[in-house]
């Protein structure tokens, strides 16, 4: 700018410029004449067209210095916002050591885990490694935060959250609420000694309900013999017909709804549809020689989850979640037959570990599609919202209570649990999900 000065400088608006001080007269008096008038007419024309020229350049050079810059601030933020990805897949990545960070809460500061889950009671070997791990979704700039409980609080502030699906949907919530117990203890709504019911809970500082909505297979349901047992027996589903639940919750008003369900599917069930029975499906017939068909499990899922999110169309909150299957861990048998998970650690993502077993991949399959044609179909797609952790909890063999959710001595139906979650343990990402997902 230094040469803008210097040619500002020199012209007549800014300097003492004289015609005669220039011709070296300053102590004489010339007295004009017409020679002299020209010369002066011709200096002043002079004088003026290089003004003119000085500003043309001042101008022309500033427009360039400010397009340049301008440019450059643009490149700059257009640069900022490639390098941080507009949307992670949350859903895709890695558990990476995190061996700095503590539990975020033990079975001394929340009383709201099972005994069947809590794993640090019953000894579970290796937990506290076990523990230090966090999921690390793919991707540059790609981080999902640690579990923040009073936001969460402030963003359901005077809203309410409806779990719905079977006894994982339960293990979620109440994961949720040992993480939100750093800030406040809920008081259970009509309290109950169940197990597989709907229960309710309220924060009062927050104005906050969630509540757990027991609906195992999403449709409706019922056992085929009276005197059955829920756990072990045959059920007839509906899967035409949705779940009584489901229209406690579109009545009730929740703004937000979770929902999942798959594993009651590997049960023994008749599935009925069209007022017909469609055919067997699970472990099985049941025995009944009148039903013959087999229907491959995730056609029922499928189905099944047809008749939830059509069901929800009435519903008038603010988001529709929906958690694919978490899968189980069985190895080497069934929960019944001397399966147990024994891992201590999790399995990378290229490992053969890490990939989803065909029950399993094929229940992902049906849910995902369901939740995109429910999105499609949608007044508002953004309302639904997937909650996709089957990938990621397929590397977690290492998170379940197996034979730790009871002393040895104890005889118990579910005596190795490869299927739930120790609380604390790698459930309480999906709250971490969660939480991402309904403030994006």
């Amino acid at each position: 700018m230094a040469y803008m000065k210097e040619a500002i400088g020199s012209s007549p608006r800014h300097s003492n410029f004289h015609p005669a001080r220039a011709a070296g007269c300053v102590p004489c008096k010339m007295k004009p004449n017409s020679s002299s008038r020209s010369q002066l007419a011709v200096r002043r024309a002079a004088s003026t067209t290089g003004l003119l020229f000085v500003l043309l350049l001042v101008a022309f050079t500033a427009s360039n210095y400010s397009s340049l810059n301008t440019d450059r601030l643009i490149g700059a933020a257009s640069s900022s916002a490639s390098s941080t990805p507009a949307s992670c897949d949350v859903a895709r990545g890695e558990w990476v050591p995190d061996p700095a960070a503590p539990p975020y809460y033990t079975n001394a500061t929340c009383p709201f885990i099972d005994s069947r889950q809590d794993c640090m009671r019953y000894g579970k070997p290796e937990l506290h490694s076990i523990l230090r791990w966090r999921w690390q979704p793919h991707g540059h700039g790609c981080d999902l935060p640690r579990f923040d409980a009073a936001a969460f609080l402030r963003l359901v502030r005077h809203k309410s959250m409806a779990f719905v699906g079977d006894s994982v949907a339960r293990n979620h919530l109440q994961s949720l609420m040992c993480l939100l117990s750093s800030v406040e203890h809920p008081h259970e709504i009509d309290p109950k000694d169940c197990i597989h019911c709907t229960r309710s809970y309220h924060y009062r500082s927050h104005n906050f309900t969630a509540t757990v909505f027991w609906t195992p297979f999403l449709v409706r349901w019922n056992l085929t013999r009276d005197g059955a047992l829920q756990f072990m027996d045959p059920h007839n589903v509906f899967l035409d017909e949705p779940d009584p639940e489901l229209a406690r919750v579109t009545a009730a008003g929740y703004d937000y709804v979770v929902l999942n369900g798959a594993k009651w599917f590997t049960r023994p069930v008749v599935l009925h549809e069209g007022g017909r029975v469609l055919g067997c499906s699970g472990g099985g017939c049941g025995g009944d020689a009148n039903v013959t068909t087999y229907v491959p499990p995730e056609r029922a899922v499928r189905a099944a989850f047809r008749t939830a999110l059509r069901a929800l169309r009435g519903f008038r909150g603010s988001r529709v979640v929906v958690r694919t299957v978490a899968p189980p861990h069985y190895e080497n048998g069934k929960w019944y037959d001397g399966g147990n998970c024994l891992r201590t650690r999790p399995v990378r993502s290229g490992d053969a570990a890490a990939e989803l077993p065909e029950t399993e991949a094929a229940f992902h399959a049906a849910q995902v599609e369901e939740f995109r044609a429910a999105a499609a179909g949608a007044d508002d797609p953004g309302r639904f919202v997937l909650l996709d952790v089957s990938g990621m909890m397929q590397m977690r063999g290492d998170g379940h209570p197996g034979q730790y959710g009871h002393w040895p001595h104890e005889k118990v139906g579910f005596g190795i649990d490869c299927v739930h979650w120790c609380l604390p343990g790698p459930i309480d990402a999906w709250s971490e999900l969660l939480l991402h997902l309904l403030t994006k």
